[in-house]
């Protein structure tokens, strides 16, 4: 008899990344026109604001899954997709253009954590023999994400012709996918006792 991959835990999973990178989308329409009419940045300054999410996030990563090898993965899931929530409430209360900018390469960081142990815990709740499978329809939430959140943005600023209604929907949706991972019920993973100490070596192999 084949494993069961459509678990409760595996479609909170799926739900909660979804809602995640649902969130994450919403703003990538609006940003720059924020940007350009709310703090009157100019392109280039808005082209390296934006680019610092991506850049940190990729900074973060390495370090990341040393985390997650090394501490509860739900309870860091939850820590980290609440500080990623947090930063749309950050937003809307930046009253400056470097508040706004610090707040966005930060919350780059932790868009990298949750990013990683969602994903973790994800594979974690997967049948071992469907694995492969779980993890492909398991990306189906980033590309139905990627095709509702900026269309939902567009809609949403067409009609209220104010931004603060595109971050607030952002925050609903990242609330709402925590609650989604809250309801991940997982199998105790043990951690690692021997801890190694963090170097280059254990990111790059030779």
């Amino acid at each position: 008899m084949q494993d069961k991959l459509l678990t409760p835990a595996y479609i909170w999973s799926f739900l909660s990344s979804f809602l995640m990178f649902f969130s994450f989308y919403l703003l990538l329409p609006v940003l720059p026109l924020y940007l350009i009419n709310h703090f009157h940045a100019g392109k280039s300054l808005v082209g390296i604001i934006l680019s610092s999410y991506t850049i940190t996030a990729l900074f973060i990563r390495p370090f990341g899954g040393c985390l997650v090898d090394s501490l509860p993965r739900k309870w860091l899931l939850i820590v980290c997709y609440c500080l990623f929530v947090a930063f749309f409430g950050g937003y809307i209360l930046a009253t400056t253009l470097l508040i706004f900018a610090i707040l966005r390469a930060l919350h780059g960081m932790a868009f990298g954590m949750v990013t990683i142990s969602n994903s973790t815990v994800a594979i974690d709740v997967m049948p071992a023999s469907r694995r492969n499978e779980g993890i492909g329809y398991y990306a189906l939430s980033t590309n139905l994400a990627m095709a509702a959140g900026p269309t939902a943005s567009l809609f949403l600023f067409d009609s209220f012709q104010n931004y603060t209604y595109v971050f607030m929907t952002s925050l609903i949706a990242g609330i709402i996918g925590i609650m989604c991972a809250v309801m991940i019920k997982t199998e105790p993973i043990p951690v690692k006792k021997d801890k190694e100490p963090i170097s280059l070596d254990r990111f790059f192999s030779g």
